[in-house]
């Protein structure tokens, strides 16, 4: 749903773009830069012995360290995570793998909740110091292949953060550069899992970005994509045991909901089996809900909102999902065709006073809009629609943007709702 990463547009008619390509660019930088790369909460890019025998004291903790901090981020305990972070970087404090860790976490609350900008200075000045310090090593062994990886990931990092906040030349040129630099860690060491999981993500997203920047052909910088190379990385990834497993069948799930051709029956297994493993994850329970609505499974798509509802995530970031969900449950009970009931679920909200992601006011008052034209009050829903369609920067959301101008062309019928990919499943 949210506005950093590809999703379906639910329309009753044909749906133009009405926005002009500079905002049209910056949701597709957001998209390669942020959703391809959003989970990298694998474990470290030098991979941990699985034995111990022989291994130092140190290498052991590195390892335990690096596993308890895998384990809190996937469960949503992101504080937990960098206390483990901080004592990684106390083992060596020349390994960039902590400050690495550390990006990828300020990554995890940012991604709970767009908004959250205090976590862009983590996410640049860590980013830069797992750059001075694989640079260090390079300058001893410039085919050090975790060290290209980790530097390859940490410009992957800045460039998704740019182009997230609309810096799209900055990106490009930081992306491009991660990528040579993850491909040579590949030739050196083919079973880097994590350089693998990062340029598949790479060639993947840009190979589907349509429009702005591969129209600009003489900027040396414009990304080069692959996707079937990309999905052929992240499927290997997602099958093995290896540090990014559950981060590359997360992504999958999300390719599989959102992208042509669309598998919900994959997504729906994957959002089933990554909630059980870790329920107090809010960005997996989201997805899952969303999944269930796009699938037409609206009476669990009810239950499993409500228990997001009922959550009390610590992290504050996460907070943001709870009262998200009680959108996702009254689209559930509109679809179902209960609009009164509906309404009695979102009349109370105040998007001023709930807590929500930055654009979730948005999805609001689209589905308040929806509502109003399942109950036959025209002008109140074109009213919800324009508030919708009017908003700039962070608090834009492309998707409930495009769903609301055509539902301005054509009134919502919950029996007409229908899905189509935002993402086709080859380059436009």
């Amino acid at each position: 749903m949210e506005s950093i990463r590809p999703s379906l547009v639910r329309r009753q008619g044909p749906l133009q773009e009405t926005r002009g390509a500079t905002r049209s660019a910056h949701f597709q930088l957001a998209l390669i830069t942020l959703t391809g790369f959003v989970l990298c909460a694998g474990r470290a890019w030098s991979a941990c012995p699985l034995e111990t025998e022989g291994a130092t004291a140190a290498e052991i903790r590195r390892c335990e360290l690096i596993g308890s901090g895998i384990a809190a981020n996937l469960e949503g305990r992101f504080g937990d995570a960098e206390s483990a972070w901080q004592a990684l970087r106390e083992i060596d404090p020349s390994d960039p793998a902590a400050p690495l860790w550390e990006v990828e976490t300020a990554w995890w609350r940012l991604v709970n909740d767009e908004g959250a900008v205090a976590n862009d200075e983590i996410i640049r000045r860590r980013g830069e110091q797992a750059i001075a310090l694989a640079d260090a090593r390079l300058g001893v062994d410039p085919d050090d292949p975790v060290a290209l990886g980790q530097k390859g990931a940490a410009l992957v990092h800045l460039a998704r953060l740019d182009g997230v906040r609309g810096h799209l030349l900055k990106a490009g040129r930081q992306g491009e550069r991660g990528r040579e630099l993850l491909e040579r860690s590949i030739a050196l060491r083919p079973d880097l899992d994590g350089s693998r999981y990062a340029l598949g993500l790479y060639s993947y997203y840009t190979s589907v970005m349509p429009g702005f920047l591969k129209l600009v052909d003489w900027l040396w910088f414009v990304p080069k994509g692959d996707r079937d190379r990309g999905l052929a990385y992240l499927d290997a990834v997602a099958i093995g045991d290896g540090e990014h497993a559950v981060d590359a069948q997360f992504i999958l799930m999300n390719i599989h909901t959102y992208h042509a051709p669309v598998d919900l029956a994959a997504a729906l297994k994957t959002g089933r089996d990554l909630h059980a493993r870790f329920p107090d994850n809010a960005l997996f329970h989201s997805e899952l809900i969303e999944v269930l609505l796009l699938i037409g499974l609206h009476d669990e798509a009810i239950a499993s909102a409500l228990a997001l509802e009922q959550s009390h995530p610590t992290e504050p970031e996460s907070q943001a999902r709870p009262q998200l969900a009680r959108i996702l449950r009254a689209q559930a009970v509109l679809l179902s065709g209960r609009a009164d009931e509906a309404w009695q679920i979102l009349e109370p909200m105040d998007e001023a006073t709930t807590r929500l992601p930055i654009w979730g006011g948005a999805w609001l008052h689209l589905v308040r809009g929806q509502i109003h034209d399942a109950r036959d009050e025209r002008r109140e829903a074109v009213a919800e629609y324009e508030q919708v369609t009017g908003r700039e920067g962070s608090r834009y959301n492309r998707r409930a943007a495009l769903i609301a101008e055509a539902a301005m062309q054509t009134p919502f019928e919950p029996a007409a709702y229908r899905e189509l990919p935002m993402i086709s499943a080859a380059p436009e």
